[in-house]
């Protein structure tokens, strides 16, 4: 009777969560799930704790925590989940934090206390709230009726629009973002060189009075300590005059002068030059000392004939000398460092003079980047026109089997007012990015005879999971539509009959190649499972425990018969439930 027919496996998932661990999380005291590939459905009586086990991924995806949260007998609560994330997005986050990403999973664990103290730990090291929040996006998604997780964020329905499009989205826009790049690099090098035009303009002022200070003053290098040496000769040359006379005189021309005094100290030794043997030794060196002797007076006597006593020379240097001493101590330099700034303050002001015709052409350039850019994003906008036609017609046809035929879904373009904005679209000065410049705004009338509205105003909470689907399964070409995993509770909420075959369907064509976990109370979802688990509730030793077990071939045709026939199973629910699963192992085959 349980024979289901073949099993439908599901391919291995790029991106999963893969180990679920839950401690002391309200009624669940302990609970370990294993999760798979695929569509992962949990199931259970009203009141079992099945959104307690969304509440836990909430709090790994960044959610705010309470202590409320804690049962009631335990100090903290723990949870921990093992992802196999796809792509590199998640590794440099890590990364960038200083968290080692390099292996193959990534565990994330959060702890609450009842003093209020909030951990999360990535890969086992402390991390902050909001690198976790950051972090989420790339490993799990959760739409609740309770609270919508990008689903109504502009920029992701954007994102969803371009990737509706395939190749073709992918090619404009990177034309658009190679534009875009260009443009804010010249316009960042116009924006320094303007922003600084006051302190340019400043600049060459002042550097223009201290290029003509300078060279007014005609400065040669080491001018000052020539001066200064020449200062204090002037100012003692009586006395060096004395000094030098009285030096020659005593060296050559007085009466007893050295030069005298060794030549006749020559005369004596060579009388005795036949007698003494170091007599010829003795008289090589006075001669030699007399010759020296005369040399240096000769010098003294010609330095003596060309010393002029000048008064007003004095007055001379000591006027340059001011002159170069006020430019030193303004400057703090010596001459020669004087003479080397005016060389380098010539040459900035040259530079800083040459930047205006930088900046003018700087201008042209911007213009030019500008309207490249222009050209790009409207070529991008008028085609996001047609992908928004295509999309809505295309989610249509899946809400159509969602229970939301009559609904009307539609992909609007506008655009963000920014007054300071250089780009102007229709004469209206517009904000305008890497992505270009349109506001995508999906709206949804859901009653006949109601005006489309953005998604945030218009669509209730179950409304918005069954459009997500929707609108994931209208854009996927191929493979799973998001990289992360996706979490459904209440997506069934308001069908039945014929739509909820369709929704279990549809979940099961989503999950394809990915992963997803979906909370549901009708078999028709249930049956397309790939893994089913089932909460249960049960009093232990007074204590009321919730339990999440996963079900076997024969546990699972049972539960879709609970469900079915309530808490009377009997052969037919049995029999019924067998025929359920069974057809949607084969539909998805």
């Amino acid at each position: 009777l349980l024979d289901c027919g073949p099993v439908r496996l599901p391919p291995r998932a790029l991106s999963e969560l893969r180990d679920l661990h839950v401690r002391n999380l309200a009624v669940i005291a302990e609970a370990e799930i294993e999760f798979g590939p695929g569509l992962n459905v949990l199931t259970g009586e009203t009141g079992a704790g099945k959104s307690i086990v969304v509440d836990s991924l909430a709090l790994l995806s960044g959610a705010r925590a309470s202590s409320d949260l804690i049962r009631s007998d335990a100090p903290t609560l723990s949870v921990t989940g093992i992802f196999e994330p796809r792509g590199q997005t998640w590794r440099k986050i890590l990364a960038a934090a200083g968290i080692d990403g390099s292996g193959e999973v990534l565990s994330v664990r959060r702890e609450i206390s009842r003093a209020g103290r909030n951990r999360v730990f990535l890969n086992d090291q402390p991390a902050t709230l909001s690198l976790l929040s950051t972090l989420a996006p790339e490993i799990l998604r959760i739409h609740t009726q309770r609270e919508e997780l990008g689903l109504v964020s502009p920029e992701l329905q954007r994102t969803w629009l371009d990737r509706s499009a395939g190749a073709e989205a992918e090619q404009l826009g990177r034309r658009v973002r190679t534009s875009f790049a260009a443009y804010t690099e010249v316009a960042a090098r116009l924006e320094g060189a303007e922003g600084n035009e006051r302190l340019r303009q400043e600049r060459i002022d002042l550097l223009g009075f201290q290029v003509s200070e300078l060279d007014a003053a005609r400065l040669q290098p080491a001018e000052d300590r020539d001066l200064k040496l020449e200062r204090e000769r002037l100012r003692h040359a009586e006395t060096i005059v004395a000094a030098l006379g009285s030096s020659y005189g005593a060296l050559f021309e007085q009466d007893g002068a050295a030069s005298e005094k060794v030549a006749q100290a020559l005369r004596w030794l060579q009388e005795i030059a036949g007698w003494e043997p170091a007599v010829e030794r003795w008289t090589g060196t006075l001669d030699s000392t007399r010759v020296t002797l005369e040399d240096m007076a000769g010098e003294l006597r010609q330095h003596l004939e060309r010393i002029e006593i000048d008064p007003s020379r004095l007055g001379e240097v000591e006027e340059r000398l001011a002159v170069i001493e006020r430019l030193t101590h303004k400057y703090a330099r010596d001459c020669s460092g004087l003479v080397e700034l005016r060389q380098q303050m010539a040459q900035e002001l040259d530079d800083l003079r040459a930047d205006e015709n930088l900046r003018q052409e700087l201008e042209r350039e911007v213009e030019k980047a500008l309207n490249h850019y222009r050209r790009e994003a409207e070529e991008l906008s008028q085609a996001r026109r047609v992908w928004g036609r295509s999309l809505a017609e295309r989610v249509h046809h899946e809400l159509a089997e969602l229970a939301l035929g009559k609904a009307r879904f539609a992909v609007s373009l506008d655009h963000r007012r920014r007054d300071e904005s250089p780009l102007q679209i229709e004469g209206m000065p517009v904000e305008f990015s890497s992505h270009g410049f349109d506001r995508v705004t999906y709206q949804l009338a859901a009653n006949p005879g109601e005006d489309p509205a953005p998604l945030s105003q218009s669509a209730s909470g179950g409304e918005l999971s069954r459009i997500y689907l929707a609108v994931q399964l209208a854009i996927r070409a191929s493979g799973p539509a998001a990289a992360s995993t996706l979490v459904f509770d209440e997506v069934d909420a308001g069908i039945g009959g014929a739509e909820a075959s369709a929704l279990g369907d549809k979940l099961g064509r989503l999950a394809s190649g990915g992963q997803i976990l979906v909370v549901t109370h009708l078999p028709q979802v249930a049956c397309f499972g790939d893994h089913h688990f089932r909460v249960e509730k049960g009093v232990h030793r007074g204590r009321t425990l919730t339990r999440v077990v996963p079900l076997t071939d024969r546990s699972r045709v049972e539960e879709v018969a609970r469900m079915l026939a309530g808490s009377q199973v009997t052969e037919l629910s049995l029999s019924h439930a067998q025929e359920m699963i069974a057809s949607a192992v084969g539909e998805s085959a």
